[in-house]
């Protein structure tokens, strides 16, 4: 009976031993996860950040300017055609062949 009463007692005392230790390690975790989520929402602040600054830029940018509308006169003389020698409007396609 001593021997039993013993035994009760020792394994009372190993489980005992062993919460506060595992306390300690949740709650170790639990740190490291907070401070990984602090860390996560510094870095989101900072791109936002950054994005409201190209943002603040890209509308501080004077507009482009239209191209200016020029009238080419190419000759093409004796280059190959199709269609009506003396036509109004001339379409030239550049290609490369290659």
């Amino acid at each position: 009976m001593k021997k039993i009463v013993a035994l009760v007692a020792l394994a009372v005392l190993a489980l005992s031993d062993t919460q506060p230790g595992f306390a300690q390690e949740a709650s170790d975790d639990l740190r490291a996860v907070r401070k990984e989520i602090e860390a996560l929402k510094n870095g989101q602040a900072a791109i936002q950040k950054d994005l409201q600054e190209i943002k603040t830029l890209l509308r501080a940018r004077p507009a482009p300017t239209p191209a200016e509308v020029r009238d080419v006169v190419l000759s093409v003389e004796d280059a190959p055609f199709k269609g009506e020698r003396q036509a109004t409007v001339t379409l030239i396609d550049f290609s490369d062949y290659q």
